[in-house]
C-alpha cells in the first residue's frame, strides 16, 4: 500500500497538497493550552501539565487507524505507561479537515512510552506496523497546559 501513496506538503498543520513523491509514515503530537477558568477540563487532567495529541493524516483509512490507535492506547494504559486517552477521527462526515485521526492524553511530563527495560508486546509491534502502512504523514507538537499556578496578573 505504501507504494501507491503520494508525498504531501503539510499546510496549516492539517491540510496537505499531494505531489508525485512517495509519502513516509511517522507519528504526530499536539498539545493545546487548557484554561482552568470556566472551561471544562477533559477527564483525567487534574494536576497534569501537558496534553499530547497524535494527529495522523491518512489516505481514507480514518476509522481503521482510529481502531488501531484505540487498541494501542488501551494496551499502554493497561501496562501503566499512559494515562487515560481518547481517539477521534474526521473522515469528511463532520466539518473541518478530512483524513485526520487524533489520539489525545495528558501527562505530568513528556516521556517515552518505552521507559527503561519495557519490552513492546508483539501485538503492539504488529499494530504499529499496520498503522504506519495506513499513515500518510505525521509531525510532533508539544505545548504546556495552562493552570492556576501559571496565571499572570493583567
Amino acid at each position: 500500500m505504501g507504494d501507491i501513496l503520494r508525498r504531501a506538503h503539510v499546510i496549516s498543520r492539517s491540510r496537505f497538497v499531494p505531489d508525485d513523491r512517495t509519502l513516509r509514515p511517522g507519528i504526530v503530537f499536539n498539545s493545546p493550552v487548557e484554561s482552568s477558568h470556566g472551561a471544562p477540563r477533559p477527564r483525567g487532567i487534574g494536576a497534569n501539565m501537558y496534553e499530547l495529541r497524535g494527529i495522523h493524516v491518512l489516505p481514507s483509512e480514518e476509522r481503521r487507524v482510529a481502531s488501531i490507535l484505540q487498541r494501542m492506547g488501551q494496551s499502554l494504559v493497561d501496562a501503566g505507561v499512559r494515562n487515560p486517552f481518547h481517539v477521534s477521527f474526521s473522515g469528511g462526515t463532520t466539518p473541518g479537515d478530512k483524513q485526520l485521526v487524533r489520539m489525545t492524553w495528558t501527562s505530568e511530563k513528556i516521556e517515552s512510552t518505552f521507559p527503561g527495560g519495557r519490552e513492546t508486546p508483539a501485538e503492539d509491534t504488529a499494530m504499529m506496523t499496520l498503522r504506519n502502512e495506513l499513515t500518510a504523514d505525521t509531525w510532533v507538537e508539544l505545548n504546556e497546559l495552562m493552570n492556576d499556578d501559571k496565571m499572570v496578573d493583567e
